[in-house]
């Protein structure tokens, strides 16, 4: 099952982590370590998709690594520093990456998406009156434009908060026309996620932080 999940933080914000100052550095480190904890195991199911995608360590710090692709401290210290990052660490370093946009994020939604149903979802709002610019495709494919090389079956782009907040619009005006009730729901999910940019970018300007863009990762199955 592919899996499609989506975070509000502006893409500055994430480019800045690669090579990050001497404060931002700190931060992200203290945020990646932390995820180096075994997850507690009374944790909440209540909190949805995003709480089961964490912490992308599953063992103590310096125990073995038993998956080629768990994450390491020297796989965040790639991204703090800005170093290289060798292909066999791509998949490994894009989940250091990931928890620490989500832990800087003003907010996140993930669901359960294999491809056709991606695609076919698409289709639904296109037949609704939903330009293709504001479907899940596009802005998957919208080129982040980060330094690190994305591993096969994994696709990460972004769309600007303007865009995510003409997508709402557009996916709630396009409801009626949406046959399928799944896509509806789905739809109408994403459209009240996507809601609450405008809110985001508010909270943002007073805390000097940049607007926030829509950032989306789709796993393929």
């Amino acid at each position: 099952m592919g899996e499609l999940r989506l975070y509000a933080i502006g893409i500055d914000e994430v480019r800045d982590m690669f090579g990050a100052h001497a404060e931002l550095a700190e931060r992200l480190r203290g945020q990646g370590h932390a995820a180096l904890l075994p997850a507690p195991s009374h944790a909440s199911d209540r909190q949805g998709l995003l709480s089961r995608l964490g912490p992308i360590f599953r063992r103590v710090p310096g125990t073995p690594v038993l998956d080629p692709d768990d994450p390491t401290p020297a796989d965040l210290e790639r991204i703090i520093t800005g170093a290289f990052v060798p292909a066999e660490r791509s998949i490994a370093t894009w989940r250091v990456l990931e928890t620490l946009i989500r832990e800087n994020s003003w907010g996140g939604t993930g669901v359960p998406l294999a491809g056709d149903e991606l695609d076919s979802f698409d289709f639904a709002l296109a037949r609704g009156g939903v330009n293709a610019a504001a479907g899940l495709r596009h802005v998957l494919n919208t080129p982040t434009e980060l330094p690190l090389r994305l591993p096969p079956g994994l696709f990460v782009g972004y769309h600007t908060g303007e865009e995510a907040e003409w997508m709402a619009a557009s996916y709630r005006q396009a409801l009626p026309g949406i046959e399928e009730p799944g896509h509806r729901d789905l739809a109408y999910g994403l459209a009240n996620w996507l809601d609450g940019f405008p809110h985001w970018t508010r909270i943002a300007e007073t805390q000097g932080r940049p607007a926030p863009d829509l950032i989306g990762f789709w796993s393929a199955p």
